[in-house]
């Protein structure tokens, strides 16, 4: 099916109208946090760059991110709260029309969840019509700069879900009470920005399906907000899922939710109303997007970190190329963890997100041969950025296969996905005719038979064994000897209570292992995203292992591991195995007596320590540009 994408009688590439507005295709950008703004949240060349990069890539439709209708939380978002900003507003919104998109802008107000100052129950009857108004008026300013659509973001535990739930709005007035009741300020919020646009300019309202909370807002009441907001006259339902913090699974989806997650609520959704749904959740690939339209599970289908990851999927897709797309692996690196600690926009995969101009891959000014060693995630993406630059470039790899230590990443439970990066990666390579050497160690005769410009070391580091006092050889293992041999003992030691260590141990206790984990800090996965690492941690408690934290294994007498905690306190451990869970070290394969004089090298990846997919991904790319 994917070698026929051309066929203009798939649903997802026809012409789909918002009212009066003609979209090209049923492909929308979902409105995602990015943090390219200003610190005074204007509009920037970087903010601009991005979704003009994603207008070029084939989107129909290009959302951008909420932008506050207040000034109250600063330059934390975009703003749309003056007239100051409309100037800004204006350039992105035909920058992004340039491309033959349809631009629409999301206008919110962040509530107050988490203060204990404020609520929307303590709001007085001014402050509510004062939001009311300011949301109107950023409506009309969103027409004024030149957008052809605006989005009332009624999600995720914003303001206006504060209002509309149970859990939060404990008013006694007009604007609380029961469901029909909590609705005012929503329905408000909305004829405030009908009045301000006018009947015939498009409206969407983005609202949580179900926050999947005991008392939070579930389906049956979002059914009744939808139909309310449909009589009002809203044009579009955007439907999302979860609260934050709460449920954030819910609303940016890890890697262990299954794709395509959120469609049966837009299913069960779409029979109560005649307006078109717009679906979100972990569509990463052209074929289930087509699936849940040819099912009438939506009308549109909204891709978020997917067109961070590969902002061309559309276009890609629509020509047939499917297999060229850099499927977005829902790590949640870019809104689950940059995101939150307030800086700016980096993927895991696409190492371009967010700097695509100011880190352009450019010409080199003189063609270099480049001996690029190891076949893992950071040398092939130094090889494909060198190879765009223009260099001679010849990857050789130690083992019969390309992709490192990513094949082994890919076995713990809910990380197969990372597979398809890994063929993503490889095939790329392949096509670009890079010269591949499989089964082929660099050593110092390859040097002087090759003869390179540049090396590049991207040789992967070994696990860190650290020394323990009467530990027998035979009794210990790598956490990728764990994931990958057959395991016959039953008592199993992890040291180590990091990502690594975490996955691991999931891994063994699936098989009917007994499980203890070591770690020297307060608690385990520390290093992982928060959403991720609520996800992991229930489910490995679920398998009732023992943990040691604030501890370390200081000595072991045969099969029994002494294990000391932060007090001193000492406990004993009897097992069968060790795993050493703890990370890489750097391992440089060529003395500096071995390295030919005057040889430039650069050196990525795991052979300078232990790293992420991302550090990886990025160190090859940086490489590439500075050769």
């Amino acid at each position: 099916m994917i070698k026929h994408m051309k066929n203009e009688n798939w649903k997802l590439f026809t012409p789909f109208k918002i009212k009066d507005l003609q979209v090209k295709n049923r492909i929308a950008l979902l409105p995602m946090g990015n943090k390219l703004q200003s610190a005074g949240g204007e509009v920037t060349p970087r903010l601009i760059d991005f979704y003009v990069e994603v207008a070029r890539g084939g989107a129909g439709l290009v959302i951008v991110q909420a932008a506050y209708v207040t000034e109250e939380f600063g330059g934390t978002r975009l703003l749309n709260s003056s007239d100051d900003q409309v100037s800004g507003l204006n350039i992105l919104a035909e920058s992004i029309k340039t491309w033959g998109a349809q631009a629409a802008i999301q206008i919110s107000h962040r509530g107050y969840r988490g203060s204990s100052a404020r609520s929307v129950t303590t709001l007085s009857v001014s402050e509510i019509e004062d939001l009311i108004e300011a949301f109107g008026s950023a409506g009309e300013r969103a027409k004024r700069a030149g957008f052809d659509l605006v989005e009332i973001h009624g999600a995720h535990g914003y303001l206006i879900p504060q209002f509309l739930s149970g859990k939060t709005n404990l008013r006694e007035d007009e604007y609380g009470g029961d469901l029909e009741k909590r609705m005012t300020f929503a329905l408000r919020v909305f004829q405030a920005v009908r009045n301000a646009v006018g009947k015939e300019f498009p409206i969407s309202f983005r609202l949580s399906g179900d926050e999947f909370l005991p008392g939070g807002i579930c389906l049956e009441d979002t059914k009744k907000i939808s139909r309310a907001l449909e009589q009002e006259g809203v044009d579009l339902i955007s439907l999302s899922a979860g609260k934050g913090p709460e449920t954030r699974e819910w609303t940016i989806q890890p890697m262990a939710f299954p794709r395509g997650c959120l469609a049966h609520l837009s299913e069960e959704l779409k029979p109560s109303l005649r307006v078109p749904i717009l679906i979100a959740g972990r569509i990463n690939d052209p074929l289930l997007a087509e699936s849940i339209l040819q099912e009438e599970k939506a009308d549109l289908i909204g891709l978020g970190r997917a067109l961070i990851a590969d902002p061309h999927f559309p276009r890609k897709a629509l020509e047939g190329r499917a297999e060229e797309i850099r499927k977005c692996i829902a790590c949640n690196y870019c809104n689950g963890k940059r995101l939150i600690m307030e800086l700016p926009l980096k993927c895991t995969v696409n190492p371009e997100a967010g700097i695509r101009k100011t880190m352009a891959i450019t010409p080199a000014t003189r063609k270099k041969r480049v001996l690029v060693a190891g076949g893992g995630p950071a040398g092939m993406e130094c090889a494909h950025t060198l190879r765009q630059r223009g260099h001679e470039v010849l990857l050789f790899e130690k083992n019969s296969f390309l992709g490192g230590k990513l094949r082994v990443a890919a076995i713990p439970p809910h990380k197969q996905e990372i597979n398809e990066f890994t063929d993503f990666l490889v095939r790329r390579t392949r096509r670009e005719k890079i010269p591949i050497f499989l089964n082929c160690e660099v050593q110092a005769h390859t040097l002087r038979d090759v003869q390179p410009d540049i090396l590049v070391l991207a040789t992967g580091g070994k696990a860190f064994c650290p020394s323990i006092p009467g530990l027998a050889k035979e009794l210990c293992a790598t956490a990728e000897e764990a994931l990958t041999r057959e395991w016959s003992v039953r008592r199993i030691l992890v040291l180590g209570g990091g990502m690594v260590g975490c996955e691991v141990a999931e891994f063994l206790a699936m098989q009917g292992k007994d499980i203890v984990i070591v770690e020297k800090l307060a608690e385990l996965g520390l290093e992982l995203e928060p959403i991720t690492r609520k996800l992991l941690l229930t489910r490995l408690m679920q398998t009732k292992p023992a943990v040691y934290t604030k501890s370390e294994v200081v000595r072991v007498e045969g099969t029994r591991a002494f294990v000391r905690n932060s007090k001193g306190e000492q406990s004993q451990i009897d097992f069968d195995t060790l795993i050493f869970a703890a990370g890489f070290i750097a391992e440089d394969p060529f003395p500096a007596s071995e390295m030919p004089d005057g040889l430039d090298t650069y050196r990525i990846g795991d052979c300078l320590g232990s790293r992420r997919i991302l550090d990886a991904i990025h160190e090859g790319y940086h490489a590439g540009l500075a050769i």
